[in-house]
């Protein structure tokens, strides 16, 4: 076998690389969760591209409660908030320099959170899943069901058998971003767990209703409560389904 210096080098340098890549991944990560930990972020932060994060320490829980800003995708829909937990004057101002907000969206019942203050500021839209709608402080402008589209790119999917019967993951497949509320937790960082037992009629069954999330392609997963996965998160559901 004759030896081809040329061949080697360049093999081991698409090698290196690669791992070079991978490790500033990971650091990047590491950065962006550190500087949202305990909610102690004055601003929403831009986690990935046109997706912006703040988020609030629960002293009870012991987790970070998170929201999300989608900037505008469409014309025709504009900017999208998700799970709004409490923003500060810095974040509604941030919101406005970025065009408002649209669009609320609301994965659970539970998850209304403080909507009130981005519905004040921004006279934006509510939606809910129709079957947790009815049990919402709010009025919503329209209730949405399972695998339909909001906003003109996301994917309502509804987790079935968890807290409320309408507790819903919102897919952005063009981007393979999952985003949820309560059907999964981040804690500890880098795993997934569910909430108590005793907050479902029927444990097992929530269980294998979260099954129906490895029908997706995703490998980010941005969450309600806790710690997010930005990379890799597939797995991490699948590691938190074997396990139980």
């Amino acid at each position: 076998m004759i030896f081809n210096e040329t061949n080697f080098y360049f093999h081991n340098s698409i090698v290196i690389l690669s791992f070079v890549k991978n490790i500033l991944i990971k650091f990047r990560e590491t950065v962006i969760m550190f500087s949202i930990l305990k909610g102690d972020n004055l601003t929403m932060i831009k986690l990935l591209d046109d997706i912006y994060t703040w988020s609030v320490f629960s002293d009870e829980k012991q987790l970070n409660f998170n929201g999300w800003f989608i900037q505008n995708q469409s014309s025709s829909f504009g900017n999208v908030v998700i799970d709004p937990p409490q923003p500060s004057e810095k974040d509604l101002t941030q919101m406005q320099e970025m065009g408002g907000v649209q669009q609320i969206i609301i994965t659970n019942q539970h998850h209304l959170r403080r909507a009130s203050v981005i519905l004040e500021k921004f006279n934006s839209k509510l939606q809910i899943n129709s079957a947790d709608s009815g049990k919402i402080e709010l009025n919503c402008d329209s209730n949405f069901s399972n695998r339909e589209i909001l906003a003109g790119l996301l994917k309502a999917v509804v987790v079935p058998n968890n807290k409320t019967p309408g507790d819903t993951a919102i897919y952005w497949a063009k981007r393979n971003i999952l985003f949820v509320g309560d059907a999964l937790i981040g804690d500890p960082p880098g795993r997934l767990r569910l909430l108590p037992e005793k907050m479902y009629a029927d444990i097992q069954r929530t269980r294998d209703g979260i099954k129906t999330l490895m029908d997706l392609d995703f490998d980010t997963l941005l969450v309600g409560d806790g710690d997010s996965i930005l990379s890799g998160a597939k797995t991490a559901v699948a590691e938190f389904i074997n396990s139980n």
